[in-house]
């Protein structure tokens, strides 16, 4: 089974393949993502990482280093180019059974 920080490093290279069903099969079935709306269980996650690629635009998303915070990993991280730049946050990950089960989202100002 893979680690809590394996988990959320898989989760990030999915992010950079740009393929929504990619970044979201890290997800448990009954997962829920916290961002400006919550999404409750894995389709509805993958539903919004539908929305990332065009929003993203030609912009990129840099990752800093997982890091652990007690039980958490949490990750921050800041868009580089496209319509979103500068736009910046930190994603806590709460990871159980090798899957992600709670993402929540903390934007440092306005969202992309």
């Amino acid at each position: 089974m893979r680690d809590s920080l394996t988990v959320v490093e898989d989760h990030l290279a999915a992010v950079h393949s740009g393929d929504p069903e990619s970044m979201a099969a890290d997800y448990a079935v009954d997962a829920v993502l916290v961002r400006d709306v919550t999404y409750h269980g894995r389709d509805a996650i993958t539903d919004y990482f539908t929305t990332v690629p065009e929003r993203l635009g030609d912009g990129r998303v840099e990752f800093a280093e997982p890091r652990l915070e007690g039980a958490l990993v949490a990750v921050a991280w800041t868009l580089r180019g496209g319509p979103g730049d500068g736009t910046s946050g930190t994603d806590r990950f709460e990871v159980a059974g090798g899957m992600i089960v709670r993402q929540t989202v903390t934007l440092d100002g306005g969202d992309f």
